[in-house]
């Protein structure tokens, strides 16, 4: 039997190694985590922009001619996800391997909603060149429900403190304030959309108004005790999500029932 493979996209100042608890649980899939542009060990070459980006994330797919494959997206990369869904069901036949979509915390295609003076204040870390610790640490704790345990927390700064700034800048200046939303319409894909019970700007509320209209065939689920770092915060309830779906949506690419109450988790 073909394996089914994952292809997984991290969040803003992240990199691969955020699903590396996840992936630990999921041994009955073949797992590709990539480093964005501008983040991790991957160097930025000018990709700035979401289209960049999308173009970017499709031929990492394309190149590998997979028989099928399930789309995770965190944060960031669920922006990116979603548009090369949505590319996949155009009929793009690079991308004929796309069987379903998975948003973890996921940006939408419409502008981001985000407070305003936080924005400011994740610019102005990385205005002047790379971020400090302290930053850094503020970042990732602001995002999390409870403390990461150390070592997660330490490779979560760290990551932070390694992204290119200008891969940072352009995403909170312009990419996750970018409106591809009319663009895209609706998505004929299987999609798991999770939320942190606790995420306050992309939580259950967020995505149900930005994300779910996108997709014809999906459902959303809660996970418990967690904020915006789900990957870190609860892999275990994660993977049985992504699990779950990849089993369904690969074994099932055009059929979903659209569940209108959040499963728990």
């Amino acid at each position: 039997m073909t394996r089914t493979t994952l292809i997984f996209l991290h969040a803003l100042g992240a990199s691969r190694r955020e699903w590396e608890q996840v992936i630990a649980l999921l041994p009955e899939y073949d797992c590709i985590a990539l480093d964005l542009p501008g983040f991790g060990d991957r160097l930025l070459f000018g990709m700035t922009d979401v289209a960049q980006l999308t173009d970017w994330a499709a031929d990492e797919i394309a190149k590998r001619q997979l028989a099928k494959c399930v789309l995770v997206g965190h944060s960031m990369g669920g922006k990116i996800v979603t548009l090369v869904a949505a590319r996949a069901v155009s009929g793009e036949t690079a991308l004929e391997s796309v069987r379903g979509v998975v948003l973890v915390a996921g940006s939408p295609l419409a502008p981001e909603p985000m407070d305003e003076r936080r924005r400011a204040e994740m610019i102005d870390w990385f205005a002047e060149g790379q971020p400090t610790a302290e930053d850094a640490v503020t970042f990732v704790d602001g995002n999390a429900a409870n403390p990461l345990p150390e070592v997660s927390r330490g490779q979560a700064v760290a990551d932070m403190l390694r992204s290119d700034p200008a891969a940072w800048l352009a995403w909170l200046e312009h990419g996750s304030r970018e409106d591809w939303s009319d663009e895209v319409g609706q998505i004929d894909l299987p999609a798991l959309i999770v939320a942190g019970a606790q995420d306050e700007d992309l939580g259950e509320a967020a995505q149900r108004r930005l994300n779910l209209p996108h997709y014809q065939n999906a459902r959303i689920a809660l996970v418990a005790e967690a904020a915006h770092l789900i990957p870190y915060e609860q892999p275990k309830a994660l993977a049985a999500l992504i699990e779950g779906h990849a089993a369904f949506a690969t074994a099932t690419p055009s059929a979903l029932t659209d569940l209108s109450q959040p499963t728990q988790s």
